[in-house]
């Protein structure tokens, strides 16, 4: 509770029913098998062993408020995490006053960066989970900078997917680097002078599917928020979404029985429902949500694409 509270990990022994609370820092992740805890703690890398209840520090350069390890992934296999380093040295500090005793009221300084000026530097590392190595990824960085949409491993452990934003956010790239040769593939890209990124957060990265042959991508790049499925080599797509209608987010992916599932509104751009559509690009779009409940619906879907928690809203 507040702004300095710290959230708390435990594990619960579903045979003994007894609880153990896990000393771990923030953004806990558990390993593919779950036998360790990746987590961060003042900019830097740990990961903390279940059984031997014992923590290892993975990076050692963090500086406070400058230099700072974040946005861990496991890969599939468990043996390294990819993760984005960002320092902020350049970026200019604003200066703002912090709630409190209004007689004394104390500042805080944080990095901010206006349109133009510096924006942080990143760069991609794979480190190993002993923190042994560090293998930095030669992702060209520009002048200007650039972001960083989506990171994740590309279906196995020696591949990883980068989503890259120009600075100004009119090119987007879909790289995959791999992290023994150093080779990057660009899979996918756009360009638009206005604006390229199709969507924020939520619509980011990509879904892959095909045991990771193909994968899809939701962009605007037809003036319209649709999915494409596109091959690996980047070679060919399908516009999966046709129609004059924005993609609000993804929902979920149902590969085994072949459906991609999103929201969408095509005739009220107020509300919210569940679509469906064949992966393979065959059939008509599918509307989910009964059309008798007209507002603004959510969907938690399991895992085997057969069951969803229902979440419904209206104005009534």
């Amino acid at each position: 509770n507040g702004e300095n509270s710290k959230p708390e990990y435990w594990i619960l022994q579903r045979k003994t029913g007894a609880l153990e609370k896990v000393p771990v820092g923030a953004n806990g992740r558990l390993s593919p098998d779950g036998s360790q805890i990746l987590y961060s703690d003042q900019g830097n890398l740990y990961v903390y062993d279940v059984a031997k209840k014992k923590a290892t520090q993975l990076t050692f350069d963090a500086v406070a408020g400058t230099i700072s390890n974040e946005w861990a992934v496991w890969s599939p296999d468990g043996t390294s995490i990819a993760f984005v380093q960002s320092d902020e040295s350049d970026v200019r500090r604003r200066s703002s006053l912090l709630p409190g005793d209004p007689t004394y009221p104390e500042v805080r300084e944080q990095p901010f960066a206006r349109v133009g000026e510096n924006i942080p530097v990143l760069r991609i590392g794979v480190v190993d989970t002993e923190g042994k190595e560090t293998r930095w990824l030669p992702i060209p960085i520009p002048k200007e900078g650039y972001y960083i949409g989506d990171l994740s491993w590309a279906g196995n452990s020696d591949e990883v997917l980068v989503e890259k934003q120009s600075r100004f956010r009119d090119e987007r790239q879909f790289l995959i680097a791999d992290v023994n040769s150093g080779r990057i593939t660009i899979i996918y890209e756009e360009s638009d002078k206005a604006w390229v990124v199709g969507g924020h957060g939520i619509n980011e990265g990509v879904d892959w599917v095909r045991n990771y042959r193909n994968f899809i991508v939701l962009t605007e790049k037809d003036g319209w928020r649709h999915a494409y499925l596109c091959s690996r080599d980047g070679k060919k797509e399908v516009l999966l979404t046709p129609g004059d209608y924005d993609i609000i987010e993804r929902a979920g992916l149902d590969e085994a029985h072949g459906w991609f599932y999103y929201y969408a509104s095509p005739d009220n751009g107020t509300q919210k429902y569940l679509y469906r559509v064949r992966v393979d690009g065959k059939g008509e779009a599918e509307r989910i949500t009964p059309t008798d409940q007209p507002g603004t619906h959510r969907y938690t879907i399991s895992p085997d694409g057969k069951w969803a928690l229902h979440t419904y809203s209206s104005a009534n």
